[in-house]
């Protein structure tokens, strides 16, 4: 009968995904100190341990492929069929013995055991055998009561153990191996009662098995746990056979124990490795088949069922290639599989049973039995569709991205950990007159060059390795978390020095590594200028003789010159923030500052004199001049006032009113008796030379009178002129 393809076991063993667990428990099945084979439905053996070799002495590629019954005696075939047919009604059989041949002719007597895989699954499992040797064990039963000594002497030199019963309590005689187990010497064992060596209950159920032996006259195979001499329970695999006298009594019970504790926790590892393997076949989340040299499917996954939209039953016997967009590509892949044994990450693309198609990577490799017959093929398929839309998806993304800097209105340019140019946008290549494609993948600090004629750190190596060197070639370098910014003077493609301004930034990959940086450069020369304009006008400002004073719409101050702080008394920090009212005297009528805000607010310049209070409580007087100022859009967004403190101006004003209004006065008492004087020397003097030189005299009088008449004159000949006629 062909090998069934459907098998678990053998879909186990070849699935790539388990070699590594595979292969320990391989060691573990050929070292086992019992020969044991691995057997199909049909009896073919597929695999035997190493110590089936040793006893049989035959090579692996003698017995691999061949029927078991070849190695059986011919007079015991009925004997083993009879035997592994129960297990159609047992989970396993043990003890039945019959003989097996050797490589040179001769016979073993051997306790057969076997077990088969789970038989309530719709798959068939191949049967596992243990042929203990028990030839020895035959020899010793046959001679036991005439060489009592002699196999003694010699059972204490095999490590099986032995003794016999005198009765269903009594031992008789034991050998050194169990007597070892036990934990006690031969002698103390020897025609000792169960009661005296086992703990109570483990004596009680000992004696219950050997009086079934004694009351049933027949062979017992039993597996009893007892312990050993460390206290360890251990699991002794019993066998109990009766010798009867020439009545048909028993004489004795021989028994043969082996400690199978190691190998049935083996055998239940072997089963949880199966239970295990057979999880991760139903639990992954790649769909798994396996399929006949024709296509057809004869094992799947739930994975697989999913994958394609198909129910797993209607699944199993369809043909692989109703699922494939392309058939010839299954004829191709075939091909490959079969000249290179195995493919991994072949590109297909399938149909599901709704008819969409999907994008898939198939790995495959070919199925073969023990004998290295070709039997199909096992793949392991993975749908990509997903990843290939988000790698589609990451590609625009990443093109878009390459776009937006390549048109970034500043020269750009990104390095990754390793200082390697990775981006080197249009307006960069402008500034520099380098296109993108001569400086990308280029490291060693080769983007400095166009800027410095030289290899050097540049801002950019300060996020991948920061140093006070690089630090040194910058103004005003500031940190910003992941990001550092700062200015230098560089030179662009017609070689002329300008200013730059430049940021560099770090760049971080999902898991937040580093993986390189980004710099942006920007020409500020022409800022520069401005800059220094402003600075001028700003010093002038600042240091000029007049009261300046900027606020916003609002009129809450934002500057205030070193001229205000000395005029007012308010240091900058009182003042900035409070609204210019604060040196409100209120002297002057509201009407004014109606009037002043009228003014400024529709845009016109407003000039006119303001009564303030000083920080301490004095008055003073200014001259104030207030206009807006606009943004671009022609917004007003601030006011600025300079101002002149008039205080002294005002004050001497008033001094020079009261003065004229005084010499008005005093010009007036003058003038009469002036007129009355010259009236009377006209008259009374005759003499016509006193008499002219007097008129002279009233005449400089006069024309003095007439200055003064114009206006107060501080002169040095006015005062001489006021003292001299004591005036």
């Amino acid at each position: 009968m062909e090998l069934d393809i459907k098998s678990k076991y053998s879909s186990m063993v070849r699935n790539g995904n388990v070699d590594q667990v595979l292969t320990y428990l391989h060691e573990l099945y050929e070292n086992m100190p019992i020969p044991s084979a691995i057997i199909t439905q049909d009896f073919i053996i597929e695999d035997v341990s190493r110590q089936f070799l040793e006893v049989f002495d035959y090579e692996r590629n003698e017995v691999i492929g061949k029927n078991i019954l070849t190695y059986i005696d011919l007079e015991h075939h009925d004997i083993f069929l009879n035997s592994v047919k129960k297990l159609d009604t047992f989970d396993s059989i043990s003890g039945v013995e019959f003989q097996m041949v050797k490589k040179n002719g001769s016979k073993i007597d051997i306790s057969f055991s076997a077990k088969i895989g789970n038989k309530y699954s719709e798959n068939t499992l191949n049967i596992f055998c243990i042929m203990e040797d028990i030839t020895y064990r035959k020899s010793c039963e046959l001679n036991l009561e005439s060489k009592n000594k002699e196999m003694s002497l010699l059972l204490d030199n095999i490590e099986t153990q032995v003794w016999y019963l005198k009765d269903s309590e009594t031992y008789g005689l034991v050998n050194k191996a169990h007597a070892d187990f036990l934990g006690y010497t031969v002698d103390y064992l020897t025609n000792r009662n169960l009661h005296d060596f086992l703990p109570r209950e483990v004596a009680e159920e000992c004696i219950r098995g050997n009086k079934e032996v004694y009351s049933t006259k027949k062979i017992i195979h039993t597996e009893e746990w007892a312990p050993n001499y460390k206290g360890e329970s251990r699991l002794l695999e019993i066998t109990k056979t009766p010798l009867l006298d020439s009545d048909g009594n028993v004489k004795y019970v021989v028994c043969i124990g082996v400690d199978v504790t190691d190998k049935r926790m083996y055998e239940s590892k072997l089963k949880e490795t199966q239970d295990r393997l057979q999880s991760l076949f139903e639990g992954s989340m790649d769909a798994i088949w396996a399929s006949t040299k024709d296509g057809i499917i004869v094992e799947e996954n739930e994975a697989a069922a999913n994958m394609l939209g198909c129910d797993l039953r209607e699944f199993i016997g369809s043909k692989i290639t109703d699922f494939y967009v392309n058939p010839e590509d299954r004829e191709s892949f075939r091909n490959e599989v079969e000249e290179k044994k195995s493919v991994k990450n072949y590109e297909i693309k399938l149909n599901r049973k709704d008819g969409r198609e999907i994008d898939c990577v198939f790995s495959s490799s070919l199925w073969t039995n023990s004998k290295g017959e070709h039997l199909g093929y096992i793949g392991i398929v993975h749908d990509i569709t997903d990843f290939n839309k988000t790698s589609k998806e990451l590609q625009d993304s990443r093109h878009l991205l390459e776009n937006i800097i390549d048109f970034l209105p500043d020269p750009t340019f990104s390095i990754d950990k390793e200082g390697r140019i990775i981006s080197w946008n249009k307006k960069i290549e402008e500034l520099t007159g380098i296109k993108s494609e001569d400086m990308i993948g280029k490291g060693e600090y080769e983007y400095s060059i166009p800027f410095y004629g030289e290899k050097r750190p540049v801002l950019i190596d300060l996020i991948l390795n920061p140093s006070d060197v690089i630090d040194s070639k910058y103004d005003s370098i500031k940190r910003y978390g992941d990001s550092v910014e700062g200015e230098a003077v560089i030179q662009n493609s017609r070689g002329e020095l300008i200013n730059v301004w430049a940021k560099a930034t770090a760049l971080y990959d999902n898991s937040g590594k580093l993986i390189g940086a980004i710099e942006t450069i920007r020409d500020i020369t022409e800022s520069k200028i401005k800059e220094n304009e402003l600075m001028k006008v700003y010093t002038a400002i600042d240091q000029g003789p007049g009261i300046v004073v900027i606020t916003d719409i609002n009129g809450d101050i934002e500057y205030v010159n070193p001229k205000f702080v000395e005029t007012t008394g308010y240091s900058s920090e009182e003042i900035l923030g409070q609204n210019l009212r604060i040196l409100n005297s209120s002297f002057l009528p509201s009407e004014i500052y109606t009037s002043l805000w009228d003014t400024i607010s529709s845009g016109s310049t407003w000039k006119g004199e303001f009564h303030n209070r000083k920080k301490n409580g004095e008055f003073y007087w200014e001259y104030a001049t207030i206009s807006p100022i606009r943004n671009k859009k022609g917004e007003i967004i601030n006011y600025i006032k300079v101002s002149e403190d008039i205080t002294i101006k005002k004050k001497a004003k008033k001094q020079m009113d009261e003065n004229i209004e005084y010499f008005a006065h005093l010009v007036d008492h003058i003038r009469n008796p002036l007129a009355i004087m010259s009236g009377f020397i006209q008259i009374k003097i005759d003499d016509e030379e006193t008499k002219e030189r007097l008129l002279r005299q009233i005449d400089r009088i006069e024309n003095i009178i007439i200055l003064l008449d114009k206006g107060w004159m501080d002169t040095e000949d006015t005062r001489r002129f006021l003292k001299k006629y004591d005036l």
